[in-house]
């Protein structure tokens, strides 16, 4: 009979505490980072509740007084948002065209110049501040 060849393992001893250390920074770092996107996520949501429960209500007439492309106010459906820092980003798809519509209820430009997206809708409750009297 022929002889098996045995396949020898052998491990370097430091070969193996470096493969244990490694594990433990790598586990350590994954706990801190659910950890903290779990903080963040909670942080967030809180500022969210805080902002709706401290929404306050406005005339037209005070919606009125933000016109302008560095203060911009409108109301839609009833909900008035303050979408000044969104025309200072530039992100509009159709540029300027809202900026016509500050101060005002700009109700029915929102749902018919052009008929807005969903994710344009989804983006509303970012620069939501209160509610029409």
């Amino acid at each position: 009979m022929a002889k098996k060849k045995q396949l020898s393992m052998t491990f370097d001893p430091h070969h193996i505490v470096l493969l244990i250390a490694l594990f433990v920074v790598g586990f350590a770092l994954g706990g801190f980072y659910v950890s903290n996107h779990k903080q963040s996520q909670e942080a967030t949501q809180m500022q969210k509740d805080t902002v709706i429960s401290q929404q306050a209500e406005y005339t037209l007439e005070e919606v009125a007084l933000h016109n302008a492309k560095d203060d911009c106010w409108q109301a839609i459906d009833g909900v008035v948002y303050d979408f000044t820092p969104y025309i200072s980003s530039g992100e509009h798809p159709g540029g300027g065209a809202m900026i016509k519509d500050c101060g005002t209820d700009a109700s029915q430009t929102y749902a018919t110049k052009p008929p807005h997206s969903d994710y344009a809708r989804s983006l509303l409750s970012d620069y939501e501040i209160g509610f029409l009297k």
